[in-house]
Parts: C-alpha cells; structure tokens; sequence
C-alpha cells in the first residue's frame, strides 16, 4: 500500500536560500531538457500531406547532431542476476538510438556530467534531485506522445515559468532521515542541505517505510511529502451488498450542496463566494502597484494566501461532510457526473450578416464560478478516499433523467431547471425535486446491484413497464 504525509517545514534562513536556489536550477534545467526535446521533435516531423515517402525529412546528421551513437557504462549495475553477478558491468556499450529513435532519457541523463562542468552552481545539487528533472521531462514527453488507455494524449508541454514550477523531489529517502537535533527537535536530513527542522504533527504508521520526499514551495512557506509503503498491507476493495437500510441516496447541486435520501438538505458553503469581495479589493491595490516592487510582492503574497485559504477551507469542510454522511450507513449512491461538460462554454451564435449574437455565456460564466466554488470534482474524490478508508463502498449512478422521472413509480414528470417542486400526478408523489432525486438515485442503485440490465433510469423504466405489461391479464 502507499500512502501519502505532508509536514511543514521550518528551515533556517540559510537552508531556505539553499532550496529556494536548487528549486530555480531544477526549473532552468527542466526548461533547457524539454527545449531539447520538442526541438527534436519538430525536426523530425513534418505534415502528412508533405511528407516524402522514399527520403528523410531533414539530414539524417542534423537530426542525430551532438548524440552520441553509444553510451559506455562506467561502474558497475546494481541488477544481479541469481548467481549474484551484475547484470551490467563497467565498460558495457549501451546504444543511445534504437530504431531511428532516440533513447532521450539516457542520453540527457548522462549529459548532466557536462552540465555539471559547464556551470559548477549544479555541483551543489544532490544527484538524485538532478535526475529526478530528466524524468519529469520523459513522464511530460510520454503524456504528450503517447496515448492512455482512453486513447487521449496530454497538450503540448509548456515550459515553467517561476510560478509554476514548485517542487523538487528526492527520489530515494528513508525513516533514518527523520532525526532529533541536539535540542529535542524533530528534523529531515535531507542530503547536502542538513538538518531542516519541520512539524512532526503524525508519525508514519508502524510497518511503513519512507521511499521519496518532495520538497514543495507553497504560499505560506515549504513543506515536504513523504510517499510511504508498506508492501505486506494489501489494498483491497470492500464489496458490500447494498440494502434499504445500510444506504442512501445523493444528489449534488448549488441550491442545496447534497440531498440525501434521508431528507437532509445541505447547504452550499460559498467559501470563494464569501472571500471573493475581500480578494477583489486586494486585487485593485495590486494593480495599483508598480510591478515587482516591494508592495507589490507583499500584496501578491497576501492573495496568495487567500487562495490558499480558501481552498484548506472547501477541502476541511468536505472532509468532515464525508466523515458525516458515511456516519450511519455503508454504501453511497451518486451521480456519474461529467463535471468538464458542466464547465463547458457555450457555443457561439452567428447572425445573418455574420456578427455574433448574445448566448448567454456571461450568466454561464457565473454558474461556471459557483460550480468551481462548489468542486464537487474533488468532493467525490473525498468521498471515494473516505469510503476506501473506513472500508465502505460509493457506487456510481448515471445520472440522466434523475431529474425527470417519479422515484415512486418511474413515470416521467418533465421539469425546467427553475420549477423546484416535483409533483407526480400518477402516484401523487409531493416533495422537493432535490430530495425526489437522491431517492431516485439510491432506487436506480439498488436495482443496478440486485437486477441484471439495470444500468440507468431508462433502463429501469423499461423494465418496469415489461413487468406491468405482464401482469396484466
């Protein structure tokens, strides 16, 4: 199993000068190793209605310029094989392009020697933290390059600006180097650094082992994230059947955060909502100020931490409401919803003489607002951790027609988005249209667990009118 723990770090003044330098030499490196990498790229591509079928793109020596065709091993590996030998050793020759195709990650890898020569400042950066760079550029170029399982590939990788690269990690770290000083406090010995005093605010469980570290920069100072395993924890999915009585059933939305089948209403926090006067008056000093002026980093500083409030302040809350709603029951039915569509702009709207008319986009702007404020995404990912966690179970729901149809007897009850009472006229149902669908979510749930075919509303209403057309004579 692996976990994750994050402590705060409190280094001295010197220490804090030492990693804010490494964090900027890790930056400029992964900058100056992806450049290498798209220029390469580009070179080697070309259109696919231009491309020449019987002679190369470019030169095949300019494509292959300053790459060595092999790598020469000077040590040997640490791979042994059952008799105990390396299975590399010192002097093996180790190709750096394989079918046309350079093994980028090698070459830049061994590169870092010349680097090293060429500005001796990265001679006081730990080897380890160096190379970890080379593999962030290889895992950004495999995201760009190579499709997931979907079928889909990341955007075209962007170079970090300051602000946007934050953290770098030690790939190989250990318990050993959570140490007490000579005062009693508990502090990191992170390699070429010293000893970082930090908050040791909870011990790493028993039987865990510390593997990697990442130091990373946030707005109110550092802070560090230990990855931790313990291999003899399995991880393991509960399967529990969903009854009745140890589920319910939630709908999610603005009017009210959650509706559960149990009739409680929850309302939305508004955390950005409420900070949002006090970030905007901040903002107008901001832009006031001369940038990169003294006043004018304070100020930034001051927003930032805002922002970082905030966002404590939403995932706090959504903590303990998913601590709250697991409190009585096992299994929690919710929609499958598709937050990216919800989020998405709406389509442009051309008249006759081609001008664009109005579409409604600057009231979607502030749904799109309240939405991000509500992040139901991150919620869900709560939900499931906290689920996982206590050994419980949340199932997913599709969610269309769960606004639409009677959760008592299925029948279709066509609603716009501003009527907010749903009334039945077939079964005589009465009740909030909120509360309506948390009971048709946890009904569509317990059907899709208990019956085969029953994946959806739809589905369930075919089912339900087959069974009624069968029982009649």
């Amino acid at each position: 199993m692996l976990l994750k723990y994050k402590y705060k770090l409190k280094p001295h003044k010197s220490q804090g000068i030492i990693i804010a330098n490494w964090l900027e030499m890790a930056r400029k490196q992964y900058n100056y190793r992806l450049a290498e990498r798209l220029n390469w790229f580009e070179a080697t591509r070309t259109p696919v209605n231009a491309c020449p079928l019987n002679v190369s793109v470019v030169p095949v020596e300019r494509i292959y310029q300053n790459i060595p065709e092999f790598r020469v091993q000077t040590r040997d590996g640490r791979k042994k094989d059952s008799n105990g030998n390396p299975v590399t050793r010192k002097g093996d020759k180790h190709p750096n392009i394989v079918n046309g195709y350079v093994v980028w990650e090698t070459v830049q890898l061994a590169d870092l020697a010349q680097t090293k020569k060429l500005f001796s400042e990265y001679k006081s950066m730990h080897s380890q933290v160096l190379q970890d760079v080379i593999q962030r550029v290889q895992t950004t170029m495999d995201n760009f390059t190579k499709p997931d399982k979907n079928g889909k590939t990341s955007g075209r990788p962007k170079f970090k600006a300051r602000h946007y690269y934050n953290s770098f990690s030690y790939p190989q770290l250990s318990n050993a180097n959570i140490v007490k000083n000579a005062n009693g406090r508990f502090c990191l010995n992170l390699p070429k650094i010293g000893l970082v005093p930090f908050v040791y605010n909870r011990p790493i469980p028993e039987g865990f082992k510390v593997k990697t570290g990442t130091v990373i920069r946030e707005a109110d100072g550092w802070y560090i994230s230990f990855t931790i395993e313990d291999q003899a924890v399995p991880i393991e999915v509960v399967e529990i059947q969903p009854t009745e009585d140890n589920s319910k059933g939630i709908d999610l939305g603005l009017l009210h955060y959650a509706v559960t089948s149990e009739g409680e209403f929850i309302e939305v926090p508004k955390f950005f909502r409420l900070s949002e006067h006090r970030l905007s008056k901040l903002q107008v000093r901001l832009a006031k100020k001369q940038k990169h002026s003294k006043s004018w980093k304070i100020l930034k500083g001051k927003i930032a931490k805002l922002h970082q409030l905030i966002a404590r302040q939403r995932l706090d809350w959504q903590f303990k409401l998913a601590y709250h709603l697991f409190s009585d029951i096992s299994v929690i039915f919710l929609e499958d919803l598709q937050l990216s569509n919800l989020l998405r702009r709406c389509k442009a709207k051309l008249g006759d003489n081609g001008q664009f008319l109005p579409n409604d986009q600057s009231a979607k702007s502030g749904l799109n607002k309240s939405l991000q404020d509500a992040a139901f995404g991150q919620f869900i990912q709560v939900l499931e951790y906290v689920a996982w966690k206590l050994g419980k179970r949340v199932i997913k729901v599709d969610p269309k027609g769960t606004s639409q149809y009677c959760w008592e007897c299925l029948r279709k009850v066509s609603k716009s988005l501003s009527q907010r009472w749903h009334s039945c006229s077939n079964c005589g149902q009465e009740l909030d249209r909120d509360y309506n669908s948390a009971l048709l979510i946890q009904k569509i749930g317990l059907l899709s667990t208990q019956k085969e075919g029953i994946t959806s509303v739809k589905t369930a209403v075919r089912v339900s009118l087959t069974e009624e057309s069968r029982a009649l004579p």
